[in-house]
């Protein structure tokens, strides 16, 4: 997909956003998951030879934080704020740098080794040096600085722990020039975001998908209104004998009524899906109220922290821009739900301590143990 440029007036500052440029699709434009047919074995992407089956289904949902904050680039009126709204976050990003994180979320997954992992702000952030934006260049920025995924998979293969994308969704795509210590000459930054569900190496998967919703918050940057992409991953994959589908999405931050519309959609999504659901991520919904509340009372879900401990708030987040400050998290936005044959059997928030001087991300992460039943259970109960 061509990248469109919008060109700003006096210093020439240009900035880039695309759509779901190749993992991503409307779901008006793709298979609806429910229609997959069931999978063969030899559809997976690995054979069930071999494989050690637990009692549990073990998930983990987690936001990797894309390191700053980007609203006081779009909240800019001038090129000139413009320019220096993204100079402050080029370095709030490396302040925060994923180098270091990467670290901290690989023992939080080696800590429990779930069997998959739901990703959200899994950025991949470019640097061309110098760049060519403020001269009215089109050169997109290509040299990787942080790949979220990648480092992450290489810190649990140092870990002797196999994990592999499964699924993704390319969404967010934005690329500005930043000011450097050098006067005149200045980078271009961009920044990818992704959706990404992450499979244990022992883990069958098939069919993955990525979708955008069709309902999205458009913001204003320098006179222009761009749409700013959220979707959804999903793979099957096979448990206990059984194929499941596996869902990780990011729901619209900064708009209730958004997030409220493509929760719904998700739901429609998945209405015709006759096999057991799980969907895991960041809501950006407290519990009972907005997407949270019509992926449970509409989508039939049920949230499995609130099963198990009705009592507890199982905050997630979210701490501060800065992630080398102390901070507390204030409310529960992440979420692991179910539909179909599972009985929770344990949740856990993870990510609730600095590690080399920074948190993991500004949200907590959260691991569902999830029993599933075996395929005639049922029956074999009854006699």
């Amino acid at each position: 997909m061509r990248v469109p440029r919008i060109v700003a007036p006096t210093l020439g500052l240009s900035l880039v956003l695309s759509l779901a440029c190749s993992g991503g699709a409307s779901p008006a434009a793709t298979e609806r998951a429910g229609a997959a047919a069931p999978p063969s074995s030899a559809g997976a992407a690995i054979a069930d030879a071999g494989r050690h089956v637990g009692r549990e289904l073990t998930v983990m949902s987690r936001n990797l934080y894309l390191g700053a904050d980007l609203g006081p680039v779009m909240a800019a009126t001038t090129p000139e704020a413009f320019l220096g709204a993204t100079t402050v976050v080029w370095a709030m990003v490396n302040r925060n740098s994923f180098h270091v994180r990467a670290e901290a979320v690989a023992d939080e997954i080696a800590a429990s080794r779930p069997e998959l992992v739901g990703l959200q702000e899994a950025y991949l952030w470019r640097i061309q040096s110098p760049g060519d934006a403020i001269a009215g260049g089109t050169t997109p920025a290509t040299e990787v600085v942080y790949d979220y995924v990648q480092e992450l998979l290489d810190a649990l293969r140092a870990r002797s722990l196999h994990y592999r994308v499964a699924a993704s969704v390319t969404l967010f795509d934005f690329e500005a020039p930043v000011a450097t210590a050098s006067p005149g000459v200045f980078d271009d930054v961009r920044l990818t975001d992704h959706g990404v569900v992450l499979a244990r190496e022992d883990v069958p998967t098939a069919s993955p998908e990525g979708h955008v919703y069709p309902t999205l918050l458009s913001v204003g940057v320098l006179g222009r209104q761009l749409p700013v992409p959220r979707g959804w991953a999903t793979v099957l994959a096979k448990e206990r004998g059984q194929w499941i589908r596996f869902v990780s999405t990011h729901l619209e931050a900064f708009d209730e009524t958004v997030r409220t519309v493509q929760a719904g959609e998700l739901v429609q999504a998945l209405a015709g899906e006759t096999r057991p659901v799980v969907v895991v991520g960041d809501l950006n919904s407290e519990p009972g109220t907005q997407g949270a509340a019509v992926l449970v009372d509409e989508g039939g879900f049920t949230d499995t922290w609130a099963a198990l401990y009705p009592a507890a708030a199982g905050l997630t987040c979210c701490y501060l821009e800065d992630l080398t400050l102390p901070d507390t998290l204030e409310t529960r936005i992440d979420y692991a739900l179910f539909r179909g044959p599972f009985t929770p059997a344990d949740a856990e928030v993870v990510g609730t301590a600095q590690v080399s001087g920074l948190w993991p991300s500004d949200h907590a992460g959260l691991v569902a143990e999830l029993r599933i039943a075996s395929p005639g259970a049922e029956l074999q109960a009854a006699r």
